[in-house]
């Protein structure tokens, strides 16, 4: 395996820890880039800006030791944030991302997203902005969401005036491929997972009897085992990866390190992809199954 031995990528090991700390690196790396690029999209930095703005440079300071993300929360300690400065930190960083490939320009999109909605609003400038974005890199068409977005924001813009009905469907659009913005959370979410039609259970073991379940995320019960236990005591019976058998698809509530997005996963993607065409699998939260077993306790 390219001069490393099969155990050096074991689960949790040094090497394999390595490779994710490289990906999540790149992940950040992109994904605030297209976040500053989306804060910018109005042609200045918007007053309603400013606090999620520094809310997510330092949740990425944190995470990513990103030195333009600290660099920004100085120049605003300092009284001397710019809109250019913001522009010149993305033009410098623009050039550092791989062009070709596909998911930098996925993870810089959605941070592009997220930085234009963080508000909760959307200008008729912003939206006209994430047009120009996707017709430039029209490949972005066949990420599950986008569509609906280029759909909203092209409705919204044909006749200049852009609506706050408008603006708030424009949100929720990019809400449902991203997550829930700052304006509406009032925390930084730069690995909130994004937003999903929930399925509500009503009676937890008769759902979950002999039903094939999948787990993707990060999850408040540590480790992860002991919520698999609690499922399969329930009669559940747990998979790892997502199929067409797979009849619910429970996500926790933060990214899992290793998604190839930011806010979404290989999991949560491929059942995505499944519901186009089926009912299944149905998406469940932690927070709902933890409450539905507190119920019946």
């Amino acid at each position: 395996m390219c001069g490393a031995e099969m155990s050096d990528y074991e689960h949790n090991s040094p090497e394999l820890g390595r490779i994710h700390k490289r990906n999540n690196d790149k992940k950040f790396f992109c994904h605030f880039t297209g976040f500053l690029e989306g804060i910018a999209a109005s042609g200045y930095v918007e007053l309603g800006e400013i606090e999620p703005l520094i809310a997510e440079c330092e949740e990425f300071v944190r995470r990513a030791s990103d030195g333009d993300a600290y660099d920004i929360i100085q120049d605003f300690e300092a009284d001397l944030l710019e809109h250019k400065m913001i522009m010149d930190a993305v033009a410098f960083r623009i050039n550092e991302i791989d062009t070709d490939c596909a998911k930098s320009l996925t993870n810089r999109f959605l941070g592009f997203c997220r930085g234009v909605a963080c508000d909760g609003k959307i200008t008729l400038r912003e939206a006209n902005e994430i047009l120009n974005f996707i017709d430039r890199k029209p490949e972005l068409r066949q990420t599950i969401g986008v569509r609906q977005i280029e759909v909203c924001c092209r409705d919204a813009v044909a006749d200049d005036i852009l609506t706050e009905l408008e603006s708030e469907e424009i949100c929720n659009a990019i809400g449902w491929l991203v997550g829930d913005c700052y304006g509406d959370t009032g925390i930084a979410q730069t690995v909130g997972v994004a937003n999903f039609s929930e399925f509500r259970v009503q009676e937890i073991s008769e759902e979950f009897t002999e039903k094939i379940v999948v787990l993707t995320g990060n999850f408040k019960v540590s480790p992860r085992r002991h919520f698999e236990e609690m499922l399969m005591e329930l009669g559940a019976i747990v998979s790892r990866s997502v199929t067409k058998k797979t009849d619910y698809l429970i996500v926790g509530g933060e990214a899992s390190r290793d998604w190839i997005e930011l806010n979404r996963g290989t999991k949560i993607l491929t059942a995505q992809k499944m519901r186009l065409n089926s009912e299944l699998p149905r998406f469940v939260s932690e927070g709902q199954i933890l409450r539905l077993m507190k119920l019946r306790a």
